[in-house]
């Protein structure tokens, strides 16, 4: 029997009825199922999968929270399994109503969260003993460092992230988010963290929070012309994080999907944070 956290919703964790035909809807329960070697049994697959990079040759059933009922069952599936943001609700309700099984992982946005989310997942697909295998000869090294990161000195890093911009307004992670559990385990203090959610705020109000780190999706720093466009940005030039040159750029998918990279990208943040 799986251990999980008292955080974590468990109640959909149980074995399902049929795990020959998967459907995916989320881009870290495609992650898991390939960690898990499970992954001959995906059939299709949401846009956000788009690791590792054989998931992107699946076939496509739309976007996590606006997958196609008609994609979805013209390639009868037996489970239908996605994030905790899986939908639209219409969409669920028509695909459980032709009695195909659809179970949605819950979402923790901690280490050990993402620990439960690979245990459920085993849990689902009846191979409890490969998730074991893993957290002993994987997975748990990482844990023990980010555990070693969070213990640091009070004395953190100020750090904002940026998601993306939104006519030309930066959208932050405010608590609540997965990008606020990303600054939380890599030993840093989020500057936004009295908003709640992601948020556009302006560029005054990123300025008047004075990061001492920007994260940023490299999808955004696109956006803004690079790193060099950052500093042709009168306002964000006056940001300590700009200034000195901290600004870190990851994939949005490994930094924010809450897999396994997620570990590997907050331990790999927490080196720049001191």
């Amino acid at each position: 029997m799986a251990v999980f956290t008292s955080e974590f919703s468990w109640s959909s964790c149980n074995p399902a009825k049929d795990i020959s035909r998967i459907a995916i809807a989320g881009g870290s329960i495609t992650e898991l199922l390939y960690l898990l070697g499970e992954e001959e049994r995906i059939i299709a697959a949401d846009r956000t999968s788009n690791y590792p990079k054989e998931a992107l040759e699946l076939p496509s059933v739309g976007y996590v929270r606006n997958i196609s009922a008609e994609g979805i069952l013209s390639l009868k599936p037996t489970l239908v399994l996605g994030e905790h943001d899986m939908g639209p609700a219409e969409v669920i309700k028509q695909i459980e109503n032709v009695s195909v099984e659809v179970i949605r992982v819950n979402e923790v946005h901690t280490a050990s969260g993402i620990v439960d989310k690979l245990r459920c997942v085993a849990s689902i697909l009846g191979v409890n003993d490969k998730a074991d295998f893993l957290l002993e000869n994987r997975i748990g090294n990482l844990i023990n460092q980010l555990d070693v990161v969070r213990s640091r000195s009070e004395f953190r890093s100020r750090v904002a992230l940026v998601l993306n911009f939104s006519d030309g307004a930066p959208i932050i992670a405010g608590k609540n988010t997965s990008g606020n559990g990303v600054i939380e385990m890599a030993g840093a203090k989020n500057v936004f963290h009295s908003i709640d959610g992601w948020k556009p705020v302006s560029r005054e109000t990123l300025v008047g929070a004075s990061p001492d780190h920007i994260i940023i999706t490299e999808r955004a720093l696109r956006a803004i012309g690079g790193l060099s466009g950052m500093k042709q940005d009168i306002a964000l030039t006056l940001t300590p994080a700009v200034q000195h040159g901290r600004v870190h750029a990851v994939d949005g998918m490994a930094l924010l999907g809450f897999g396994i990279r997620t570990l590997d990208a907050a331990l790999k943040l927490s080196s720049f944070f001191d």
